[in-house]
């Protein structure tokens, strides 16, 4: 769970939906045996019609709350829900739970599941939703904005925190967050942003505050990243700190830059900006280092390369070093400008091998190379 959180992935979606391409059966479970119950059967419906809809970050959707979050379904990216009809194998989605909890709210409970072509069993995900009275009528709400009314809340400056109720805050480093948040505003020439923090001491904690009860990496060795929603202008901190520069980074650069979205570039400019798993750009450059000293032949392949260096640490994304790298080389060399124009343009490989040839005068296939010989030298 590092920076894109089990960082799985920074992944943007367009807003919008499509409408269902097969039948999509939602079933309920045997043992659930309030289902016939008033409100309990109104629940299951609106979740069931919301759920064969296809209908995913809709502006104007009728199913969720929107009074809080623009688009609260976002954060449904991490079971990819746009292919959950149309899916091979085929998804079984079975609603476990409904039950009341605080504030008026029902919380849902909802697994996914598969069977392979040897008939395993495969739990992709446990959801949790929780839905509430709106004018008279239920409505779907995220599991973040239930939980803003449960967990402690603390304002400094543009920051509102929600924390998680085993976290210690810390002010200083709360501070310390604002600051930033004023310092990449000015940088990226804009105003500094309002925006919910959530934090707390482990990612398992943050994904399970995002609506997961299980998914699959859930229990992975790194324990100290986050994600940013950048549809609704949250950081989600799994990192025991109120402090996490590198996700408040992509909130701006996707509000500055929606139409450019290279993950190599987005991600090496917020670890170049904000760091990775709680260490600067310099000290992930040393992990590279190490690590090509060792391995001289290793490839550097936008198309290929994925993953962490494997030294035993979980802290350094191949990626996220390597992009930050170009965003300092070209900062060194042109300036924030430099940096902000293949921020706005680069969206495909052709761009971003375009970009560093204009900016740095490296041919794509001298890529590799060029990389090896700055972090080696």
């Amino acid at each position: 769970m590092k920076q894109t959180l089990l960082l799985l992935f920074f992944i943007t979606s367009s807003i919008g939906y499509t409408q269902n391409e097969t039948t999509f059966e939602v079933k309920i479970d045997a043992n659930m045996e309030n289902a016939n119950d008033p409100e309990e059967k109104e629940i299951i419906a609106l979740w069931t019609n919301y759920l064969q809809s296809g209908e995913y970050q809709n502006v104007a959707t009728t199913f969720w709350d929107t009074s809080q979050y623009r688009i609260p379904d976002y954060f449904l990216w991490m079971v990819d829900l746009r292919s959950l009809r149309t899916r091979t194998p085929k998804v079984q989605c079975t609603i476990l739970g409904i039950f009341a909890v605080e504030n008026g709210h029902y919380a849902v409970k909802t697994s996914l599941a598969h069977l392979t072509e040897d008939n395993t069993v495969v739990l992709e995900a446990i959801l949790s939703v929780y839905a509430k009275k709106v004018n008279g009528q239920y409505l779907l709400v995220n599991s973040s904005q239930y939980h803003k009314d449960i967990w402690q809340k603390k304002q400094v400056g543009n920051i509102t925190y929600y924390i998680h109720p085993m976290h210690q805050f810390e002010e200083k480093d709360a501070v310390r967050m604002n600051v930033f948040n004023e310092e990449i505003a000015k940088k990226l020439r804009t105003s500094p942003i309002s925006f919910d923090y959530f934090v707390s001491s482990y990612s398992r904690e943050i994904v399970r505050l995002l609506g997961y009860e299980y998914m699959s990496k859930i229990y992975i060795p790194g324990q100290t990243g986050g994600v940013a929603d950048v549809q609704n202008r949250i950081v989600y901190a799994g990192n025991n700190s109120t402090y996490y520069a590198h996700e408040l980074v992509h909130n701006y650069t996707y509000e500055l830059y929606p139409n450019a979205n290279h993950f190599w570039l987005n991600e090496g400019f917020a670890t170049y900006m904000g760091g990775s798993s709680g260490y600067d750009l310099e000290w992930h450059i040393q992990k590279l280092k190490a690590y090509v000293l060792e391995n001289p032949d290793f490839e550097i392949s936008l198309s290929e390369l994925r993953g962490y260096i494997p030294n035993g640490q979980h802290n350094t994304e191949f990626r996220y070093v390597i992009g930050g790298i170009i965003c300092k080389k070209v900062f060194e060399e042109h300036g924030m400008d430099g940096v902000i124009e293949g921020l706005r343009t680069v969206d495909t490989d052709e761009d971003f091998f375009k970009f560093i040839k204009e900016k740095l005068n490296i041919k794509e296939e001298d890529f590799s190379s060029y990389i090896k010989e700055i972090v080696v030298k």
